[in-house]
């Protein structure tokens, strides 16, 4: 008897599906994505002095985008300083630390290699830029 349905059972199954249509699935729409360029004076900023940097931000075309900016700087991947959150509504994001109320490098940071960070959210997205900095 076991024997019995153990094959109706596998017969059933057998059946099963083989005449229901089959679809693509759906198509998924990708996100445009972003593209982010952090630029500076120079990789070596000397202490107590101005240091200007810049967050681009755009889309593929090269446009202008809307965007949320978190500067920090990075010693051995782990965040020990943050710089900023800013939103930014033409895609870029200019300063310069050790001016207009900004705090220069500090002493302590002379000879460190850290990186200097911006990461930035726009268009659903989430990416980074890393700017390697040692300060003299």
């Amino acid at each position: 008897m076991r024997l019995l349905l153990g094959g109706l059972l596998v017969a059933a199954l057998a059946g099963c599906g083989g005449h229901a249509k089959t679809s693509a699935p759906a198509p998924h729409k990708a996100k445009p994505a972003i593209r982010v360029r952090l630029l500076a004076d120079t990789h070596r900023p000397r202490v107590g002095k101005p240091w200007h940097y810049e967050v681009r931000v755009t889309d593929v075309a090269g446009k202008p985008v809307a965007a949320t900016v978190h500067l920090q700087i990075l010693f051995g991947g782990v965040p020990v300083g943050q710089v900023g959150r800013h939103r930014v509504a033409n895609g870029v994001w200019s300063e310069t630390i050790g001016k207009d109320g900004n705090a220069p490098f500090p002493a302590r940071a002379r000879g460190v290699r850290l990186v200097f960070e911006a990461v930035v959210t726009a268009l659903g997205q989430t990416k980074r830029a890393h700017y390697w900095i040692r300060a003299r």
